[in-house]
């Protein structure tokens, strides 16, 4: 297996000349994605540690593998190739109507933007892909043919922006999905039941759009955001499950 070389890498790739992997440098470390058409646990299991020893021929890192809707035998092949568990990233789902939000939402505008990110990365300062947003980060996914200014919710107190509900709705699937994509409250203005009105706020404008299904993801361990969740009547669907290898 061979690893590409570049002055400045931000891909590697690993192939058999069949079975293959592609490594994408992400903030913390290199992301792999395998393509093994055959979808055999050997060779997922062999280009897997191949990716390592790319790694290692590049000076080290992390790495970090996906499996989407893991179940009770997703771990074997990782865990056989040197990775752990680190990270269940649940999907949960509910219908829709639902009750209506007891606050008032407006639609993004573009002078909010600052705002909106400061408060993104307060709410998040904790979060391995969503701390540290810059304006080009925004930006990027406000380019997405998906985006819709109307569906980023913004909650305003004495005419400061203390959160948001950026909701997504999902037009490839059968039927369309509403997503609560991203939902953030100001620190400064937790604990009094914003973060629930926000969510309905958001669950509400999705459901003026004729969206009858809706979903999120959620850390398994966020216990604060999964109560809030469970009392809105969101239910446990799939868990994509992160795996981990460092290489020094």
């Amino acid at each position: 297996m061979e690893a590409n070389e570049e002055q400045e890498i931000k891909t590697l790739s690993v192939s058999d000349g069949i079975d293959s992997a592609v490594l994408t440098s992400i903030r913390n470390g290199w992301k792999i994605e395998l393509d093994v058409p055959g979808k055999e646990s050997e060779n997922q299991q062999r280009l897997l540690e191949a990716s390592a020893q790319a790694i290692a021929l590049n000076g080290g890192g992390r790495l970090e593998y996906w499996i989407e809707e893991a179940n009770d035998l997703s771990d074997q092949i990782p865990i056989a190739a040197g990775y752990t568990p680190c990270r269940d990233l649940w999907r949960l789902t509910r219908p829709l109507p639902i009750e209506q939000s007891q606050i008032i939402t407006r639609p993004f505008q573009p002078e909010d933007l600052l705002s909106i990110i400061t408060i993104n990365n307060r709410a998040f300062s904790w979060h391995p892909e969503q701390s540290d947003q810059t304006v080009n980060d925004f930006e990027e996914t406000m380019n997405e043919p998906w985006f819709d200014s109307d569906g980023l919710r913004v909650l305003e107190s004495d005419q400061t922006i203390v959160g948001f509900c950026w909701t997504k709705i999902h037009h490839n699937l059968t039927p369309k999905r509403g997503e609560i994509f991203v939902i953030a409250v100001d620190p400064d203005y937790q604990g009094n039941g914003a973060g629930k009105q926000l969510t309905l706020s958001g669950l509400n404008w999705l459901q003026s759009n004729d969206i009858t299904e809706a979903m999120l993801y959620v850390e398994s361990d966020n216990a604060a955001a999964n109560h809030v969740y469970s009392a809105l009547g969101f239910q446990h669907e799939t868990t994509n499950r992160s795996y981990e290898r460092f290489i020094r």
